[in-house]
């Protein structure tokens, strides 16, 4: 299962400024808005807004601010936008999709491989965010005939077991601890930060390799 050795960040690291990771930036987009803070690691994928040099500058650079937080809301706009970057090929097929009595899948995507995914996020990391995607990864996988109906245009590959991707700011070890219990499905772990500069909102999103 994919994961990472993360805890809760505390006040004192909010604020350090972006390590080495940076050249690991691999996604430049355009984005506006306000964003939400997560631990350090290795940067996977970022998004950020483009600005257009001065005259006379050699590079076309954006000023990275403090780290910020996000609502609701706003992530869900920017996993929208960017969801592609959360895992290379990945495209969105729908979301806040009703599934009684296990309330709303946040969004159902599907792979490069045409695998369907399950993707629930969270802006704080709470531990009850693997249990609502294990309920949600359930009902998707007892109910695969209603999903090819209700999206009888997508290519989907029903041969393939349902994937379950987590995103929050943060993993708890408790959320952490209890994830290595589960065996099945295999969960795609990814940490996002929220970064403002004076062009918009930058978001970074880290896929979390296995303890």
């Amino acid at each position: 299962m994919d994961q990472n050795t993360t805890g809760a960040d505390d006040g004192s690291r909010q604020d350090r400024p972006l390590g080495r990771g940076l050249e690991d930036i691999s996604h430049l987009f355009r984005s506006g808005g306000s964003g939400e803070a997560a631990g350090n690691g290795p940067l996977r994928n970022m998004a950020l807004p483009r600005t257009t040099p001065s005259r006379g500058s050699r590079t076309n650079a954006v000023l990275l601010g403090a780290r910020t937080a996000l609502t609701r809301d706003q992530l869900a706009d920017l996993l929208r936008e960017f969801v592609s970057a959360l895992d290379h090929g990945l495209t969105l097929i729908d979301s806040a999709v009703p599934c009684p009595p296990c309330g709303e899948i946040d969004m159902l995507g599907l792979s490069r491989a045409q695998q369907l995914t399950v993707i629930d996020f969270d802006t704080t990391g709470g531990e009850g965010l693997l249990l609502r995607g294990l309920g949600h990864h359930d009902w998707v996988a007892r109910n695969l005939p209603i999903i090819g109906r209700l999206y009888p245009g997508r290519a989907i590959d029903f041969n393939l077991p349902p994937a379950l991707m987590l995103v929050a700011p943060q993993f708890s070890p408790l959320l952490r601890s209890a994830a290595r219990q589960v065996t099945r499905p295999v969960i795609k772990w990814v940490r996002y930060c929220a970064l403002e500069s004076a062009a918009g909102l930058g978001i970074l999103f880290e896929r979390l390799e296995s303890d």
